[in-house]
């Protein structure tokens, strides 16, 4: 293994309960065209920065003053052959699939489901592994610190944060394909860093996450550019170490949005009928993107609405 690289990660909210942990990996030897390239950045918009309170980008200051600042952000990533990672949870599904189960219950004085967090962090980490592994490398993860001045560290959110990375790693938790070995191997270091510290790769991992979680959100439109900041985001997205002409994986390895397949299939089709939907339907999207390649004009019966169970 003789590449190695680091993860920068955030999170963010939007008003409708779309939960998001996203980032970006690139190569350590690359850390420093980002701090230089984010300097530059900021001196566009303070004429001096260093001076000023708010050296430190914030997504949210940003996306009405200087909506341009987020392509350029999103262009350093690509300079710097960076790779998008990132888990969307939409809480409000989660709870109609499981009500409340993922907080402690009066009656149990435990959860039923894992924490929306830690599940969109074990499927980064699995991801990120993966990459890694194709990688022949190995990495660091970096999170933006989540105490507050006044949390006592063994129940602060980064305590908890690093002890829920460590079961991760150590016990294989909530990772469904990637081995334990391979995380032990190709995970070596996690660490949390303040905002004041003026991390450049954090700084940008803040607002991939602010702009996809706003993207998945039925609120939108803050800024009408979102969706197509989105779409740059989207397309530097981890496939999976495919081809992308050949197979695009970008919903499963590079921005995965759970709960997964939630009303795909109509809830009355049951046992192989219900497969038999789900495959019927999965034919004719294909086909769709056929038609699509041959004439992006095209109209078919899956745009009519017109997809049947034949």
């Amino acid at each position: 293994m003789d590449q190695e690289y680091t993860l920068y990660l955030d999170e963010s909210k939007s008003v409708d309960n779309i939960f998001v942990i996203g980032g970006f990996a690139c190569h350590i030897n690359k850390e420093e065209i980002i701090e230089r390239k984010l300097a530059e950045l900021k001196k566009k918009i303070w004429k001096n920065p260093e001076t000023r309170e708010e050296k430190v980008f914030h997504a949210t200051d940003y996306i009405k003053r200087y909506p341009e600042v987020f392509k350029d952000l999103i262009d350093i990533v690509e300079e710097v052959e960076g790779v998008v990672f990132a888990t969307v949870i939409k809480l409000d599904e989660l709870v109609e699939l499981f009500g409340t189960g993922y907080s402690k219950s009066e009656k149990t004085e435990f959860a039923l489901v894992e924490d929306p967090f830690n599940i969109a962090l074990e499927k980064i980490i699995e991801n990120y592994t993966h990459f890694l592994y194709y990688k022949h490398g190995y990495g660091k993860t970096v999170y933006e610190a989540r105490n507050t001045e006044n949390d006592k560290w063994n129940t602060s959110p980064d305590f908890l944060l690093k002890k829920d990375y460590l079961r991760i790693i150590a016990n294989n938790k909530g990772v469904s394909y990637v081995n334990d070995e391979a995380l032990k191997l190709c995970n070596t270091n996690f660490s949390v860093r303040r905002k004041k510290e003026d991390v450049a790769g954090l700084q940008i991992a803040d607002n991939i996450a602010y702009i996809i979680a706003r993207s998945m959100s039925y609120s939108l439109k803050e800024n009408e550019n979102i969706s197509k900041i989105f779409d740059e985001i989207f397309d530097l997205a981890y496939n999976g170490n495919f081809n992308r002409k050949n197979k695009d994986l970008r919903h499963f390895y590079g921005i995965r949005i759970l709960p997964e397949m939630f009303r795909t299939i109509p809830m009355e089709r049951k046992g192989a009928g219900q497969i038999k939907y789900y495959n019927h339907m999965i034919k004719m999207l294909e086909e769709r993107v056929k038609d699509l390649e041959k004439d992006p004009n095209a109209i078919s019966k899956v745009d009519q609405g017109k997809l049947q169970n034949d």
